[in-house]
């Protein structure tokens, strides 16, 4: 029979794997791992995130580590960009790979493209950097004559990318991943860039291993968590792969309060619901906020429509005793950067607003130590974080 676990106990085991209840002292590389990577759309977030999580996190130790390459920047879980540790990259990538190959496999049929031919072709293209466009260019020129975008029902952008990219095995180098930088970014075959690294060749493994063990690295992340929550995380589709994956494991079920099936891995700590939470902040499309398909044990129902827009953008957002608590956005200029907080409740205890205000002033300290006047300013409207985010250095 499952264990039953409360509310409270889900949502402070969960904060506790994600190293929110305490920040790890570990290096950059394992605490990225042990949270399950770090969400990376935008250039600076991962930045933000890691900050939350790490004691004594700096600008410069992520940068470090993108540049040393213990860190990499590629697209995996839910076929989105994200920073993995080095040594994880393999398993993560081949993962993605399956569910991208099979979800583009009839258009590449229609196309009369071979997706696997076609990625090992692209991967040699990519032993010295390249662009999209390039990218692009070269993947078009292997098959002349043939219309990509034509053969994927409804049309989309980038379809030779999609195509050529669908089997994985690329990632970002430096500047890309780098503070501040939005610039194109350059791909690279990630055994290239990775050969000091990793064992090559690569080893293989079977689909069922590769999920399975893939399955363990979320769980331990950010478990406990349903075969629904799973699949969404890491972007697994279908019952039949989730079954095999999780039979390969041993697993402890509990019974959520909602009344959902969760599972864990066997040997996982439940945290007791009474420990206390600190304020935390997270980053925008922090994976704490996008890794599960009912996210109820962080974020109330009737916050959802503040923190979930409807163009697919996750808030910016804080904590306050474990539960996400309002947003967050910082503006800036070469004289002064401001934090501005939006709370969800009517008011907050004066502790609890004492609490985000000192940690906003950290933020600040992080994200604009170049400016010399830092301000924190509350609003009872939810700020608007289109175009904003953390200054630049």
């Amino acid at each position: 029979m499952p264990t039953p676990i409360t509310a409270d106990e889900l949502a402070r085991t969960t904060l506790s794997r994600q190293c929110l209840l305490r920040r790890s002292d570990a290096d950059v590389a394992t605490v990225v791992g042990r949270v399950g990577g770090l969400q990376a759309q935008h250039a600076d977030m991962p930045y933000v995130a890691l900050w939350s999580r790490r004691a004594g996190q700096t600008i410069a130790s992520l940068e470090d580590a993108i540049t040393d390459r213990s860190v990499v920047k590629a697209t995996v879980m839910r076929s989105t960009l994200h920073l993995v540790p080095a040594d994880a990259w393999p398993l993560l990538d081949a993962v993605s790979a399956e569910q991208r190959l099979a979800a583009w496999r009839a258009s590449a049929r229609r196309a009369g493209v071979d997706l696997v031919g076609l990625n090992a072709e692209v991967r040699a293209f990519c032993a010295q950097p390249r662009t999209l466009d390039e990218v692009e260019a070269f993947a078009a020129a292997q098959y002349p004559g043939v219309d990509a975008v034509a053969a994927i029902p409804g049309g989309v952008s980038r379809a030779w990318w999609r195509l050529a990219g669908a089997g994985g095995g690329l990632v970002h180098v430096p500047p890309s991943g780098l503070w501040g930088s939005h610039v194109a970014p350059q791909y690279l075959d990630g055994a290239v860039w990775l050969a000091d690294r990793l064992p090559l060749p690569l080893p293989v493994l079977a689909p069922d291993e590769a999920r399975s063990r893939a399955v363990a690295r979320y769980l331990a992340a950010f478990g406990p968590a349903s075969v629904a929550d799973i699949a969404r995380g890491l972007g697994v589709r279908g019952a039949m792969a989730m079954k095999t994956a999780l039979a390969g494991l041993e697993l402890r079920t509990y019974e959520a309060p909602d009344g959902r099936t969760l599972v864990d891995l066997a040997d996982a700590e439940v945290v007791p619901g009474d420990v206390p939470a600190p304020v935390r902040f997270l980053a925008r499309w922090d994976q704490l906020l996008v890794a599960f398909d009912v996210r109820d044990r962080l974020v109330a129902p009737e916050h959802v429509a503040g923190v979930y827009r409807r163009n697919g953008d996750v808030l910016p957002t804080f904590l306050v005793d474990g539960r996400v608590a309002g947003t967050w956005a910082v503006d800036r200029d070469t004289q002064r950067a401001t934090a501005r907080l939006s709370h969800f409740e009517d008011e907050l205890a004066p502790r609890d607003r004492e609490a985000v205000e000192h940690e906003a002033e950290a933020l600040l300290d992080l994200v604009a130590a170049d400016v010399e006047e830092h301000v924190v300013i509350w609003s009872q409207d939810v700020p608007d974080v289109r175009g904003s985010g953390p200054g630049r250095r």
